[in-house]
């Protein structure tokens, strides 16, 4: 009886062990592979700068960047009440979409169309006033010609979408009205978007035949300056949407898309990607390159008005130093109004909370004094990126220690080579931070230092020789 009951006992136990591995064995190993992926992110690859002061390459840009986008936050000319913070950022270039539903540029007069440009010039005016050239997305569609006028809508006829467009060139770069020159048109903004109208290849709301009409126009633009037609303007770089538009054979002046990425080694990628599709079409390659929106993330966030935001600015733009676009546009300069503690995309707030500048609004002017001739730089982390050039006899060691978790901190060591032995001075300014400046000696071809970099900060090194 006993045997018979430890029997039954044994089957038992067994039942309920294998009962209960069905039930946990999925958690246990969930576990090991949130382990796994948390012991990855905190083991990646620390930096080791080393930067050879013999080797010098191709002059660093420091105007690509000097670009920016405002977006349609209010149908008024948002910039003006900032013209003095703006023009303060050097921008070559500033980009504006919603002009046609936010100005009242387009109505009819009887059979025919009417313009009035009052409320557009004035913008156009403001973003002049601040040194730049305006950037135009031909964006949305005029109510007056558009079907069930919506906005998002294809026009009842496409003859009068071209002519809108021609219109607005001829305007904006004809010689006997605004007379601009070099002026991007780009066609519509971000039409694989919902919002936007969902444009796609094929079917009624095909971009091609948008892109075919707004091409019409420009041609048929008369007494213009020089200018500048493109497009997909997509929510990403899309090489299907590029490849297209180069298929179509229509008037193509320059490609444009936006990035709203974390990882800022994904714009870079980009790049590559792009002239990798462009490569059977060898004589687009060449062609102007514009991302016309970036960020982080294309939903508001607090994060937008942190470090984090200056700090992946800076890292994006090491990555796109060599390769890089021929434009890069932030996005946006200004927030649109009651954005919660400043949560909007702006680099500088709205005027009923403050227009407080965020750090992002610092970066630029920060990374110009990188200009000079790129010195060739190696080690970089996971983390920790850089470059480092040379001017008047300065050497510059730009790092930025990005982390998207914003966590990670690190001590890096910077070694100089090719150096003739004596003193130097080393310069070291933060971002936002402290300057401090030491001094320090060698009998060798070489120089070393490190640098502690807390989460999300950005620092420059000057190193001069001492004159002894």
């Amino acid at each position: 009886m006993s045997m018979y009951i430890r029997h039954i006992s044994s089957r038992t136990t067994n039942l309920i062990s294998f009962i209960a591995l069905l039930i946990f064995l999925p958690l246990f190993l969930l576990v090991i592979q949130q382990t796994v992926t948390l012991l990855s992110r905190a083991t990646g690859k620390p930096a080791a700068i080393t930067v050879n002061v013999t080797i010098q390459l191709e002059p660093i840009k420091t105007d690509f960047y000097h670009a920016f986008a405002q977006g349609g936050e209010e149908s008024t000319d948002m910039l003006a009440p900032l013209m003095s913070d703006i023009r303060a950022l050097n921008p070559k270039y500033i980009r504006i979409d919603h002009i046609y539903d936010h100005y009242g540029v387009v109505s009819r007069d009887g059979s025919g169309l009417r313009f009035d440009w009052t409320k557009l010039d004035s913008v156009i005016t403001t973003i002049l006033s601040t040194g730049a050239t305006p950037v135009l997305s031909l964006s949305y569609m005029p109510s007056a010609i558009a079907k069930d006028g919506s906005i998002i809508n294809p026009p009842n006829d496409w003859n009068e979408w071209a002519a809108v467009v021609q219109a607005t060139i001829e305007h904006f770069s004809g010689k006997p009205n605004r007379n601009l020159r070099g002026v991007y048109y780009e066609v519509w903004n971000e039409p694989d978007l919902e919002q936007f109208g969902k444009w796609g290849l094929s079917g009624e709301k095909n971009y091609l035949t948008l892109y075919r009409y707004a091409a019409i126009g420009a041609n048929a633009a008369a007494a213009v300056n020089p200018f500048y037609l493109g497009g997909p303007a997509t929510t990403g770089m899309y090489t299907r949407w590029i490849t297209s538009l180069v298929e179509s054979k229509l008037r193509l002046d320059f490609f444009s898309w936006h990035s709203y990425l974390p990882d800022p080694e994904r714009f870079a990628q980009d790049q590559r990607n792009v002239i990798k599709a462009l490569l059977p079409y060898p004589t687009y390659t060449l062609k102007p390159k514009l991302i016309t929106e970036f960020g982080f993330t294309g939903a508001k966030s607090a994060a937008y008005g942190t470090s984090y935001a200056a700090a992946h600015t800076a890292a994006v733009v090491r990555q796109l130093q060599s390769g890089g676009p021929t434009y890069l546009f932030t996005f946006e300069l200004k927030d649109g109004p009651n954005e919660n503690e400043n949560a909007g995309w702006g680099l500088i707030a709205h005027e009923s909370q403050g227009m407080r500048k965020k750090p992002r609004y610092y970066v630029y002017s920060f990374l110009d004094q990188m200009a000079g001739k790129r010195l060739l730089l190696t080690g970089e982390g996971s983390w920790v990126t850089g470059y480092a050039s040379t001017q008047n006899n300065v050497i510059r060691v730009l790092l930025v220690n990005f982390d998207q978790r914003g966590s990670h901190s690190e001590t890096v060591p910077v070694t100089l080579t090719g150096i003739r032995p004596g003193t130097y001075s080393i310069k070291q300014t933060f971002l936002l931070g402290k300057t401090t400046t030491s001094t320090v000696s060698t009998d060798t071809s070489s120089l070393a230092f490190t640098v502690i970099m807390s989460p999300q900060s950005v620092v420059i090194h000057e190193i001069t020789a001492v004159a002894l």
